[in-house]
């Protein structure tokens, strides 16, 4: 476990509208995780004013409190985008011209860059091919690098340790060569309706889910380099593929994108941003992972979906790494079934303060996604600092987030619709984030599980801010543990966490989910961690 990996030493002090630069003992992975070694520094605030990034200049009396100031300057710009053809293909390196974008104020000298699939759903609808024929997770690895940069070192036999095989050694492991390495924005390319989520996964070098994923079928092999772009990876059996970062022990350490239906494009807030390369804040070896819904009604259709990275060549552009962050029950685990025949339902879920604590320095939200799936009415993230007990008073919530990101606690969520949207909050070491979920289940007459079919339910977070830190989970496990970090870090559910910040759900009438579930004659489930070893987190 990572649990020595985590010791740090704390920041001393983070000086508002200064750049704060001495070097800093952080956990080392790979791919966009704060975790520079020696030598390696991290702004984590600087001046930024309207102006530019990294200018020496002081507010005004107009521009009020100094923190808000900055927090104001980086708001981000978001828009709703609507995909077409034209929009969706071309625009690579080497292109004479740059594809069509979404979103508004895209940088003049932004180029695309391109992590997409070339896919043929198989026919799910024979026997094997996937465990559930409505639901197909397909993986594909991709290296993403310099152009200038032979990421090999001149190896021409740079996926030998991968297997050997002379013909598989040039299919797969996608090379993806930038001219820019700097990512000011990012738009997703649902190839399909049907596209349920996407996740792109930041691995290690030394990642075997990311040397698994090299190839998309278990009975045949992607195209060669020669056919890419003309040839879609084609077979009966899909690679079976459990999502990398929820995965222990395949070398993956959290996503660099997050896609639902309906999400907009992304254009970064002024100096914040992602950056390509080899360092350990950076993107390199990435799985693009692309969950189908009813897969098996659309048997042998080609999919293109992808994620759009868009890259400009100063390095000005990106001072602060932006982080992705995904709270409350990240991958559909909740035990309690919710009970059918009930026009109100509320689960809450926590990100607890023996996680934050575990923070090296304040998360700045600066945009927010709620996902969940068809029953779910109204989704809201509250903030709470705890008191000496460990408890958060009732009237210490602060209502951060919902579905329209008014923080209002009010609104309606809509499946078809789950779009990033701007917000503005703090997240401090030792916080408590408590997530609401309220489901409708009046049409249904049996529960409804959590789990990651569109007919399941789930309800989950997902943040977008800076400074980037390790930790991308926080939320529910089982009833042993809240998963804190990645997808093999936990801390225990005991003490105060488990006394004011465990998980809840209940009916309009104030029974629990369990019980009307019970009184109405179904089988309860056990918690999914039940009698599993888990190895905790130390400091």
């Amino acid at each position: 476990m990572r649990g020595d990996v985590l010791s740090v030493r704390a920041l001393s002090t983070i000086a508002i509208l200064a750049l704060l630069s001495p070097p800093v003992v952080r956990p080392v992975a790979a791919g966009g995780v704060i975790a520079p070694t020696r030598g390696v520094t991290d702004r984590v605030l600087e001046d930024v004013g309207q102006d530019g990034v990294g200018q020496k200049s002081t507010p005004t009396a107009s521009q009020g409190n100094a923190a808000s100031w900055v927090r104001k300057a980086l708001r981000p710009k978001l828009v709703d985008i609507k995909l077409d053809d034209a929009k969706a293909f071309g625009g690579g390196l080497g292109s004479s011209s740059r594809p069509a974008s979404g979103i508004k104020d895209l940088p003049s000298d932004a180029v695309a860059v391109d992590v997409r699939f070339d896919y043929v759903v198989p026919d799910t609808n024979i026997e094997g091919t996937t465990a559930r024929p409505d639901t197909l997770i397909a993986c594909k690895s991709f290296l993403v690098h310099p152009e200038s940069v032979d990421p090999y070192g001149g190896d021409v036999e740079h996926f030998k340790d991968l297997g050997g095989d002379p013909d598989l050694d040039r299919r797969g492991g996608e090379d993806v060569a930038v001219r820019n390495v700097n990512v000011v924005a990012i738009e997703p390319m649902p190839g399909m309706h049907h596209v349920h989520h996407m996740h792109l996964h930041v691995c290690s070098d030394d990642s075997a889910s990311w040397a698994r994923h090299r190839r998309t079928f278990e009975d045949a092999l992607d195209p060669g380099v020669d056919e890419m772009g003309t040839t879609p990876a084609k077979g009966d059996k899909p690679l079976y593929c459990a999502p990398p970062s929820w995965d222990r022990g395949s070398g993956c350490h959290g996503t660099a994108w997050t896609f639902l239906p309906g999400q907009n494009g992304v254009l970064f807030p002024e100096g914040v941003g992602m950056r390509i390369g080899d360092g350990p804040l950076d993107l390199r070896r990435l799985i693009l992972e692309v969950h189908y819904d009813k897969a098996n009604e659309y048997p042998r259709a080609r999919d293109r979906s992808g994620i759009r990275l868009w890259t400009v060549p100063r390095d000005d552009a990106v001072v602060h790494r932006a982080g992705v962050f995904s709270v409350a029950d990240p991958f559909a685990r909740l035990p309690q079934s919710l009970p059918p025949g009930e026009k109100k339902v509320t689960y809450d879920t926590f990100c607890p303060p023996g996680c934050t604590k575990r923070f090296e320095t304040n998360m700045n939200v600066f945009a927010s996604m709620t996902h969940a799936h068809l029953r779910a009415r109204r989704v809201v993230t509250s903030v709470g600092t705890p008191d000496g007990t460990g408890a958060v008073p009732d009237d210490a919530w602060r209502a951060v987030v919902n579905d329209d990101g008014s923080g209002t606690a009010t609104g309606h969520f809509s499946h078809e619709d789950q779009k990033f949207v701007p917000v503005d909050f703090t997240v401090k070491a030792g916080d408590s984030l408590k997530t609401s979920c309220v489901y409708d289940t009046s049409a249904d007459d049996a529960p409804i599980p959590f789990g990651p079919s569109t007919q399941d339910e789930m309800c989950m977070q997902v943040f977008l801010y800076w400074p980037k830190q390790y930790t991308f989970l926080c939320g529910y496990y089982g009833d042993q543990a809240y998963w804190c970090g990645d997808a093999g870090m936990f801390v225990p559910k005991n003490g105060s966490d488990r006394q004011y910040h465990s998980e809840a759900c209940h009916v309009e009438a104030g029974q629990s989910c369990d019980d009307r579930n019970k009184e109405l004659g179904f089988p309860l489930n056990d918690a999914p961690d039940k009698d599993e070893p888990i190895t905790f987190l130390t400091r």
